[in-house]
């Protein structure tokens, strides 16, 4: 338990830590080229907050235009304005494009009509795109950040030239075929997964202080199948997840040279993957760590007696497994331009 406690605290710092570039556009700004395009009333600007920004001027008229356009905006229902306060009382309008303006709506009694608007890179709410919003919501609170405001004004850009309804940033196509492929080579098609497993199978018979594994050669053997059916169920798992959630989690690595930034981006990956509209939550490698765990303590493949306590300190293992893999995809080209050119003296 303790163990997976000092494993997520290592990796939500990551999170927070990490460096984030200047941008060059503001939520506000954007706000205001979105508006240039002329198919909205026009608003005039309050104060601006990291996540929202007041309208002192127009709030009226666009309250008619939400209601009255369903075409072109969508209504939230009271189970998805519980995220907000005085959900109740509010009413929540977005657009029905991504990006999508999204403006929240509070009518108290004997009080002017209090508007605030931000840009949400998902567009309205639908039965696909509600993990995504959720995702990047819990991405928020996470790290404290708010949207990459230089991705939401290229993709602004898009917009102004593409149909309603439509995403100016479509994902690569990422094929149940590709995914298998990525699976096997995690488990079976590379000599990593088999080298991994008897490394870790070898350090754990050395310093493991239980004998619920046996003795000697049976020992080993025990911690080699239970290390690789563990990677076959976690990997399985992330990939079967991933697929549902419609989340491409292929590395992509980093463009910077300094070393901490690539390091911190690699563990960043571990909990987020970077999507055309921004950051969101990887779910996939949550049910991945956490389902796993669940499913080894329960069969305990190769153990002699079940340990039902170690459910968390295993999924703080699969991250940290999870991590491990990005560092190595990240610093994989150095350590073999390495070995190759000082080593092996190779041009």
């Amino acid at each position: 338990m303790q163990f997976a406690v000092v494993v997520s605290l290592l990796l939500l710092s990551c999170l927070v830590s990490t460096a984030q570039d200047v941008e060059l556009h503001t939520l506000k700004s954007n706000l205001q080229y979105r508006l240039a395009k002329g198919d909205l009333p026009k608003l005039s600007f309050g104060i601006e907050t990291p996540d929202n920004v007041e309208v002192i001027a127009g709030g009226d008229q666009l309250l008619k235009t939400c209601l009255a356009d369903s075409a072109t905006w969508e209504q939230d229902p009271l189970l998805l304005r519980l995220a907000h306060a005085d959900a109740v009382s509010i009413q929540s309008c977005r657009e029905n494009r991504s990006p999508s303006m999204h403006v929240i709506f509070r009518q108290a009694a004997n009080e002017p009509l209090e508007v605030w608007v931000n840009l949400d890179g998902h567009g309205s709410q639908t039965s696909r795109s509600r993990m995504a919003h959720l995702g990047e919501s819990l991405y928020h609170k996470l790290t404290f950040r708010s949207n990459d405001q230089d991705l939401m004004f290229q993709n602004l850009e898009r917009s102004f030239s593409t149909p309603l309804g439509i995403s100016p940033a479509r994902p690569i196509p990422f094929t149940l075929h590709q995914r298998f492929a990525l699976f096997t080579t995690k488990t079976l098609t590379q000599v990593q997964p088999y080298a991994a497993t008897l490394v870790s199978s070898a350090f754990l018979e050395l310093f493991s202080p239980t004998r619920v594994w046996g003795q000697g050669t049976d020992e080993f053997t025990n911690h080699v199948f239970a290390s690789f059916t563990k990677r076959l169920v976690t990997y399985g798992l992330q990939s079967s997840a991933a697929a549902a959630l419609h989340e491409d989690l292929r590395y992509k690595p980093s463009l910077s040279t300094n070393l901490w930034r690539r390091s911190g981006h690699a563990l960043l990956g571990t909990l987020v993957i970077a999507t055309p509209r921004g950051n969101d939550i990887a779910f996939a490698n949550i049910v991945a760590a956490v389902g796993s765990a669940a499913i080894i303590n329960y069969s305990h493949p190769g153990q002699e007696i079940p340990d039902h306590q170690r459910t968390w300190t295993v999924a703080g293992e699969n991250f940290l497994g999870f991590a491990e893999a990005n560092l190595w995809n990240e610093f994989k080209p150095d350590v073999k331009h390495f070995l190759r050119s000082k080593v092996l003296r190779r041009p």
